[in-house]
């Protein structure tokens, strides 16, 4: 594995990491109180955290 296709697994592992936070907390809100988990997830990767789970999801069911 090249440092590339490193450093693409480290980001793929970050966001699952930080799904699994925000789908705990989606409805909450961040400490600032502007929005919730949930939106601050979409602002950070650009994918609605429904979607990102249901992708996952589907995944997972691949896989076994």
């Amino acid at each position: 594995m090249n440092f590339i296709e490193q450093e693409q697994q480290w980001a793929e592992e970050i966001k699952l990491t930080s799904a699994r936070m925000a789908w705990r907390k989606r409805r909450q809100p961040v400490p600032s109180g502007k929005y919730s988990w949930a939106i601050w997830w979409e602002k950070k990767y650009g994918e609605p955290l429904n979607d990102y789970a249901e992708r996952m999801k589907g995944q997972k069911n691949k896989k076994g």
